[in-house]
């Protein structure tokens, strides 16, 4: 390798290591606190908890709210133990397993070259935000690119692609777009392979389905189809595609021009971005780029031996990397600026408390809040309850007339809600005016702790 591309790809992974160091100490910090750190992960914690059970799909308490959103796959393996450690430490070793295979695609580059795209896809705002997620998103990450690497080094392994891409679809249904694609792609290519890869995904729908099924067909298609049927916009689905040109705008540039875009690879690349037209559903954020990340990283470290003699690939995604850090900041990487799309959440001050009554129930913004607490949230994801109550999907009043009666001991937002109109519009996704409504005619705001309202009956 030349002098000058030396130094390239080691500022690449000097800073890359940098960032992604940063990251990995940040997602074990969040480990060892037991608590969570995105919207939503109360939600996945409790329904997992529920999972153990089996009742996480079956309503059984009409007074409460539990989304359960997702496919059992995750809730089932997050249920084992406490949830934000089984469920993040299965997100992390995966995050961490998927730049595994990105170095071990590019270590024919050499080591230095394989090192920096690693750490340089870890080092990466999607990845840096959501790599210890309470959520399927990483088991279905890894899974599916566990399959693209298999079938692009092995096809006489396609049944096991089959497999894992299966699975990933049942651990998060947006991972099917990629499995499809690839399927696809195996059906012009080689028809050999696709019959191994049908037989291996059907074994996995097998599985899967006997996992379904203990957990009540009808109730998991309710939950995971019918309460996911969000609306999509444009104005949704823009900002995303913003922010994926920002993160990622270079290296799909790169990926495409240089080759690397071909294969089980390409058809990756067709799958992920069929996921990031899927964000302009209501709640999408930017997870729905973590495909994507992973599938142009993936391209480039197959042109990685052919162009590592040249300074311009590493100082081109080093150039990229530093601006998506800057612009996005993930985990607060820049001291002083205002954390923006997608990061951790903090609604508490450092050292403040807030007394729960273990008899009383809470209607709260983010579950998460209650996760030490041992009590179960009226509604675990009030996003989610709110979209299907404004479509007319559910009915409000089983928790409504809760808050009309003054049965709810306290309401917590992260928001003022004598002024929610003038929140950013993600807030105000998450409170159904029936219930801000009725929030105010019962209940006067009694605190206002960090990020915090906390109301209570009048």
């Amino acid at each position: 390798m030349r002098s000058r591309a030396t130094l390239a790809w080691g500022s690449y992974v000097l800073i890359a290591g940098a960032l992604a160091a940063y990251a990995v100490i940040a997602w074990l910090a969040a480990l060892i606190a037991r608590a969570p750190v995105l919207y939503g992960e109360g939600a996945v914690a409790n329904a997992a908890r529920l999972a153990r059970d089996g009742v996480a799909y079956l309503d059984v308490d009409p007074q409460r709210f539990v989304a359960a959103n997702y496919p059992p796959l995750y809730l089932h393996v997050a249920s084992i133990g406490d949830a934000f450690v089984t469920g993040r430490i299965v997100s992390i070793l995966g995050t961490l397993a998927v730049a595994a295979m990105v170095f071990l695609s590019a270590q024919p580059a050499g080591r230095l070259a394989a090192a920096a795209l690693a750490t340089g896809w870890l080092a990466l705002a999607p990845v840096m935000v959501w790599g210890p997620a309470v959520k399927p998103d990483l088991l279905a990450l890894v899974l599916t690119a566990g399959g693209v690497v298999t079938l692009d080094r092995r096809r006489d392994l396609a049944a096991v692609a089959g497999f894992a891409l299966i699975f990933a679809g049942f651990a998060k249904p947006t991972a099917f777009l990629p499995a499809l694609a690839l399927a696809a792609w195996l059906a012009r290519a080689d028809r050999a392979a696709l019959a191994r890869f049908v037989f291996g995904a059907a074994v996995a729908t097998i599985a899967a389905a006997v996992t379904v099924y203990l957990d009540s067909v009808p109730d998991v298609w309710r939950h995971v189809v019918t309460w996911n049927a969000l609306s999509w916009s444009f104005e949704q689905w823009l900002p995303l595609v913003l922010l994926a040109l920002i993160i990622l705008g270079v290296p799909a540039s790169i990926a495409v021009l240089a080759g690397g875009a071909r294969g089980a690879r390409g058809a990756y690349v067709v799958g992920a971005l069929g996921i990031l037209i899927a964000g302009g559903r209501e709640g999408a954020t930017i997870n729905y780029l973590l495909d994507l990340t992973v599938a142009i990283m993936l391209s480039i470290a197959a042109t990685a031996p052919r162009l590592r003699t040249r300074a311009l690939l590493p100082l081109a995604l080093l150039a990229q990397l530093v601006v998506g850090t800057l612009v996005l900041d993930p985990l607060r990487v820049v001291p002083g600026r205002v954390p923006t799309t997608g990061a951790w959440s903090d609604p508490l001050p450092r050292g403040a408390e807030i007394a729960f009554s273990v008899d009383a129930r809470y209607l709260v913004e983010d579950a998460g809040l209650l996760a030490k607490t041992g009590i179960s949230p009226v509604v675990d994801d009030l996003f989610l309850w709110s979209r299907l109550v404004e479509r007319g999907i559910i009915d409000a009043d089983p928790i409504v007339s809760q808050v009309r009666d003054g049965r709810i001991g306290a309401v917590i937002a992260e928001v003022d809600l004598e002024h929610l109109a003038a929140a950013p519009a993600f807030k105000r996704q998450r409170w159904a005016g029936t219930l801000v409504r009725a929030v105010l005619d019962r209940y006067r705001l009694a605190n206002h702790v960090g990020q915090l309202w906390i109301y209570e009956p009048r």
